[in-house]
């Protein structure tokens, strides 16, 4: 087993928590591609609203706005989780304003979207788990394979600096996760109640 499946994490929503909200984009929001492309410099920010807020008002749950909030597998930060992320200098990666309107209609506008406008396919087909009997999903140039156990690939990983794969969204998978390094889990996991968790490749 390669060392790289100890060195990196998933950030993941966590299961059965009811009060961490589920973005979905507003109209205006979703025609404006922002999963795969970054938004030009100065544009309206992203408008999310929490889809389980009709289940959620009838049961009585009040939703959360945590540091980190997510739309499927993409991450909305706080502007505090953005500067760090500024400092470690993350390639492909752009950072668009965004507005969180929680079930009681508060904006919360201390929130950035993060697009990655490259994906780093570099889990190893050799050593992970994946469907094998059925074709793989075409989307243009790309292959997505229905993944069960993950195992990165030394050989992708060993050719890239340390500091160009702090933090990426994993190619050639459905799962389309976000990936960070060790030295960057303590900033999305915060102090345990940042509204994300952190799964060890190995643990997945």
């Amino acid at each position: 087993m390669t060392h790289f499946n100890d060195d990196y994490f998933f950030i993941r929503k966590p299961k059965n928590d009811d009060q961490l909200p589920f973005l979905e984009p507003d109209e205006n929001t979703e025609d404006r591609r922002f999963r795969f492309e970054m938004q030009q410099p100065g544009s309206a920010p992203l408008v999310f609203r929490n889809s389980w807020k009709e289940e959620n008002l009838r049961r009585g749950i009040r939703s959360l706005a945590p540091a980190v909030l997510f739309e499927g597998d993409d991450l909305v930060v706080s502007t505090a989780i953005r500067q760090s992320l500024l400092l470690a200098d993350i390639p492909d990666l752009a950072m668009h304003p965004a507005i969180y309107i929680d079930d009681q209609g508060t904006w919360h506008e201390d929130y950035w979207f993060l697009t990655f406008t490259k994906w780093l396919d570099c889990w190893d087909r050799n050593a992970s788990t994946y469907e094998q009997d059925d074709p793989p999903v075409r989307l243009g140039d790309f292959e997505l394979y229905q993944v069960y156990e993950y195992s990165l690939d030394p050989d992708v990983l060993d050719k890239i600096p340390l500091q160009n794969r702090l933090l990426f969204k994993l190619g050639g998978s459905l799962d389309g996760f976000i990936v960070c390094h060790k030295s960057l889990a303590g900033l999305f996991r915060g102090n345990g109640s940042s509204g994300a968790e952190l799964i060890a490749i190995t643990k997945y």
